[in-house]
């Protein structure tokens, strides 16, 4: 049960991840503080990645909750 939510989990990064490199490559050259701001956005992502995954188990348990 739980590898269903590893596996959102895994392709929610991902995608997040693959957003931000292409978002960063437009903005590359805006500022000249990468590496602090890489890091705290990459952050960031796993953070969303991991309550958008806490969110899918929620839904799903309430769901089968309300089955009983």
């Amino acid at each position: 049960m739980m590898g269903r939510y590893a596996a959102i989990f895994g392709l929610i990064l991902m995608m997040n991840a693959a957003l931000f490199f292409v978002l960063a490559m437009f903005t590359s050259g805006l500022s000249g503080d990468n590496e602090v701001l890489t890091s705290l956005a990459l952050l960031l992502v796993l953070l969303a990645s991991f309550i958008i995954t806490q969110l899918f188990y929620i839904i799903d348990f309430l769901k089968r909750n309300q089955d009983f």
